[in-house]
């Protein structure tokens, strides 16, 4: 059976409860994107083979933090930052099914599918988005690795942005313990960067940028509490 993405959108958009939004981008995936409690939630398929298809998990920005977060980056590296997390849904719920590259044969089969996506997007809409807005919880999930597997916990942006916005978070939600960890470690790693050709040029404004963040992170209030989001 050869998936035809514009049924394929109209099913999906008939079987989400909210208002999304969706578009189909070249030749492969269609979008889903809505706003909800100060969430902007976006997640996505990809179509492969004709017949396969695979659920790419979710992207959230959470408004309110971001919103403190992007003004603590350096402009020059500005180009460096995303608003968006991406959530690795399988840390916080496990499908019945495989979502990546399931493959399609039947009418059976694709709402099959769907309806295993959906029971684990509305899981996430009950469970645990609305939790990631408590800037506690979201330094608890965010400090849930050591550092040395960071990358596991994607929060948008590109190195060195995407720690600094860890350490933000790590800060202003009570995980001192791990945002020194964190600290310790993004400093050592922006001083082999000076070492390295590859980074010699930038390393300069990485270092530049590390510790205007850590100097406002140090000596200013916490500004979530301020906005009991936290």
């Amino acid at each position: 059976m050869t998936i035809d993405k514009k049924i394929l959108q109209t099913k999906i958009l008939e079987k989400l409860k909210d208002n999304y939004q969706s578009k189909i981008i070249d030749s492969e995936y269609i979008t889903f994107k809505t706003n909800k409690n100060s969430i902007d939630i976006e997640f996505s398929f990809r179509i492969q083979f004709y017949n396969r298809i695979s659920f790419e998990g979710f992207k959230i920005c959470l408004i309110e933090i971001e919103d403190k977060i992007y003004p603590l980056i350096l402009k020059e590296l500005n180009n460096f930052y995303s608003k968006y997390f991406g959530i690795s849904f399988m840390r916080f719920y496990k499908p019945e099914i495989e979502f990546s590259i399931y493959e399609i044969n039947n009418e059976e089969d694709i709402n099959l599918y769907l309806n295993h996506v959906i029971q684990c997007l509305e899981y996430h809409e009950k469970e645990v988005f609305p939790k990631l807005l408590d800037i506690n919880f979201l330094a608890e999930y965010v400090g849930s690795v050591p550092f040395e597997n960071q990358l596991e916990i994607p929060v948008g942006g590109k190195y060195p942005v995407s720690l600094f916005k860890k350490l933000a978070v790590l800060k202003w939600g009570g995980e001192e313990e791990k945002y020194m960890l964190y600290k310790k470690g993004l400093a050592e790693f922006i001083e082999e960067d000076f070492k390295d050709p590859k980074y010699g040029d930038e390393a300069p404004t990485y270092k530049k940028g590390y510790l205007k963040l850590i100097k406002h992170l140090e000596n200013e209030p916490n500004p979530l509490k301020k906005n009991n989001i936290c």
